[in-house]
């Protein structure tokens, strides 16, 4: 069905007095008819206050309300010869693309589209509106939340994300005073925007199981923040770190840090729900009392499930007696009601939620909500929403509208902000499906140097390769990851020689993981250099990086750097556990030939036989489990649930040693589910150093398959495997 847009354009030079900076591109703001309505001079304000800072800006009140009419008013507006804009603001009760067959934009996001509801199963993601080269088709619209509408990713469409302009959404939670809430914000970046402030306060947080709770990727992450922020560097303290371990209940000392007046950067990582930052587990205590008291409190929160059943009551004390050797007495005030209150005080002071958020006024300007759900903007209430809508100073966050894998880089050119570049310029270069900013795009902090103005440069010499390889030698470490990007923009693969020599030369944190991190995009013979050399780089997150990609790869050079790297006394935690997963991506005996090859040579080792049985067992194990599944879903006859659950787990562990019969499989399997299963998993290979199997086999499959379904997802899975020019 075609859609045809009623929009209502007001081009607010017209309106306001354009003066201060030299415009040269565009910002639009789309707005709801209601919100225009009730907050139309704060509306003009804040359009006054952008067009201050040298951009022209377009007002778009939606008359209309489907993501289309939106979309192509933004492309519009986007190709104008003057004023074209750079990004734009989604202001109220705007559409929500809900989007379909496209989880492999995302860093996490696997729910299965078959088994569960719509609302559920799809990404809220406004890449609908930023990113103009993928292609949708329309499906329908929710009935019962009608700005839902979902949208399948077409099998043509690319597969990659080549975000083109930044977009944010500010939207207050239902209630009677969302206008208000609307209205003071407004204000507030309009107060801002007046007076804005160098960035010279940082706090980074670790919540409880993040990154398995790894000291060294606590160390090496203040290592690369101090790199990014160079210029506060001093003997003035500037950067403040908190560990989850610090407190019982870290809410506390975290809310009052995000209440500090000078904070103006606050890294946040840890789990998430929509309402909830969830920071805390139970305490870990050596001492015998609190051993006690932490399994007194688990027995009853167990007992608490059988509700007034005596019968169900007496099961559970005993399967837990039994199990645990536990004595009777310690389920005692299970269902005592002073009992109950403390144990729910305690566990409410584990995490904050929305509730905690009454009343509370966080102070940091920029807030990154590095966890799950968190920017949820979809939801009528959502935790990112109350940080910026309170009365506190804090101006916009970046959250995830559905889960967010824990290994991604959510560091990437954050320098680049306490510098002042935009934090939309720095959301669309790092962003992927589920991240988003809540809250104003065009907020900056002001620039240290006088001499750079990275809003200006970024725009002006976007296609300048002489400007950006002298960029190399900036004295910013993110300026040089920057240019490193920028290199890539304009020469794509061809930068593959000078990515790999950056990985293996520079000094800086992020300027290596840049390089680590365009060379996937490569996926060459210099990136499968770098992931054998990144396994023991200097910096946790590279080496996390790599014993991931060992995984994706495949590539048989990889054993060696794998089997030396488990051999190592001093891995990180969640290194440890990416390289154990990594093993499933090889043959037994390959990785068992190397262990033996390697192992005599490790003077270190002070019992090198019980480390070889530790690490063949983990080999066996991971190897034999993986065939295991291969096995399952070749068998005859056919389990075609369990081979259907065994398909959707090689999205996450890629048997590279295992695809051909994974490929031969797909071709021949008759089952239309598993067939159309199995195709859709094969273009998770796409790091594979077998991949051309792949492409080769979509091309055959293409020109005989006469299903248009399964054609479809052929053409997907290659689209996703090939590698763009």
């Amino acid at each position: 069905m075609k859609h045809i847009s009623f929009l209502l354009i007001l081009f607010l030079s017209l309106l306001f007095i354009s003066c201060g900076k030299e415009q040269n591109k565009g910002f639009a703001i789309v707005i709801d008819s209601t919100s225009y309505r009730k907050a139309q001079k704060e509306v003009e304000a804040y359009a006054n206050a952008i067009e201050q800072e040298g951009l022209k800006t377009y007002l778009i009140i939606d008359q209309w309300q489907h993501p289309d009419s939106i979309k192509n008013r933004l492309l519009n507006l986007y190709t104008k010869d003057k004023f074209p804009i750079e990004g734009a603001v989604f202001i109220g009760a705007i559409p929500v693309p809900m989007l379909r067959d496209a989880q492999h934009l995302s860093t996490a996001f696997k729910m299965d589209q078959n088994r569960y509801k719509w609302s559920r199963s799809s990404i809220p993601s406004d890449r609908f509106y930023d990113d103009f080269d993928l292609q949708f088709s329309y499906l329908k619209q929710d009935t019962t939340h009608s700005l839902y509408h979902y949208y399948s990713l077409n099998p043509e469409s690319p597969q990659e994300l080549t975000v083109d302009i930044y977009t944010a959404r500010i939207k207050p939670k239902e209630g009677k005073d969302k206008y208000d809430k609307l209205k003071a914000y407004l204000s507030k970046v309009v107060a801002y925007k007046q007076a804005p402030r160098l960035a010279q306060q940082v706090l980074f947080f670790t919540g409880h199981g993040y990154n398995s709770e790894a000291p060294r990727a606590y160390m090496d992450e203040k290592i690369a923040i101090s790199q990014q922020f160079s210029h506060l560097e001093g003997q003035k303290n500037w950067l403040e770190y908190i560990n989850f371990s610090f407190d019982t209940h870290i809410k506390f000392r975290l809310m009052s840090e995000l209440k500090r007046n000078n904070l103006d950067i606050a890294l946040l990582h840890h789990h998430g729900g929509t309402k909830a930052q969830y920071l805390n587990g139970m305490p870990e205590t050596s001492a015998v009392k609190g051993s006690i008291e932490n399994i007194k409190y688990y027995l009853r929160s167990k007992l608490s499930k059988a509700g007034t059943s005596k019968e169900k009551q007496k099961l559970i004390i005993e399967r837990y007696q039994k199990y645990y050797g536990v004595p009777k007495d310690w389920f005692e005030g299970t269902f005592d009601t002073n009992q109950i209150r403390k144990d729910s005080i305690f566990n409410a002071n584990l995490d904050i939620y929305v509730e905690d958020m009454k009343g509370y006024t966080p102070n940091a300007k920029f807030i990154m909500l590095d966890a799950c759900f968190t920017g949820s903007f979809h939801q009528d209430t959502y935790l990112a929403g109350e940080y910026i809508f309170s009365t506190g100073n804090t101006i916009v966050a970046q959250a995830n509208s559905v889960n967010v894998f824990q290994d991604k880089w959510p560091d990437e050119m954050v320098g680049l902000i306490g510098l002042g570049l935009r934090v939309g310029h720095w959301n669309k270069m790092t962003c992927t499906l589920e991240t988003h900013l809540l809250g104003d795009p065009t907020f900056a902090f002001q620039s240290p140097n006088n001499t750079l103005d990275i809003n200006h440069i970024l725009i002006e010499y976007q296609n300048d390769l002489t400007f950006w390889k002298n960029q190399l030698n900036s004295e910013y470490a993110d300026i040089q990851a920057l240019a490193l990007r920028m290199l890539f923009d304009i020469e794509g693969s061809n930068s593959s020689s000078l990515l790999l020599e950056k990985f293996e030369t520079s000094p800086f944190f992020t300027v290596r993981a840049e390089a680590f991190k365009l060379l996937s995009f490569c996926r060459d013979a210099n990136f499968v250099t770098a992931i054998n050399l990144g396994v023991n780089d200097s910096y946790e997150l590279i080496q996390r990086l790599s014993a991931l990609y060992l995984l994706r790869s495949g590539d048989e050079s990889h054993i060696p750097f794998l089997i030396e790297a488990l051999l190592r006394n001093n891995l990180s935690k969640r290194v440890n556990y990416n390289l154990r997963n990594a093993i499933s991506a090889y043959s037994q005996q390959s990785l068992t030939n190397e262990l033996e090859k390697q192992i005599d040579n490790k003077e270190y080792l002070l019992n090198k036989e019980d480390k070889r049985k530790s690490l063949q067992k983990t080999i066996d194990y991971n190897t034999e489990k993986a065939a295991k599944y291969v096995d399952e879903i070749l068998a005859t006859p056919q389990d075609v649930k369990n081979a259907y659950f065994n398909l959707r787990a090689f999205r996450n562990i890629t048997v590279h040693s295992h695809l051909d019969k994974l490929i031969s499989y797909t071709d021949t399997v008759k089952n239309k589910k598993l067939k159309l299963a199995a195709t859709e998993m094969l273009g998770w290979f796409k790091y594979s150093s077998k991949r051309n199997q792949i492409i080769d086999f979509c091309e055959s499959s293409l020109q005989k398959e006469e299903k248009q379904n399964i054609k479809s997802e052929l053409t997907r899975t290659l689209n996703r495997i090939k590698i763009k020019p």
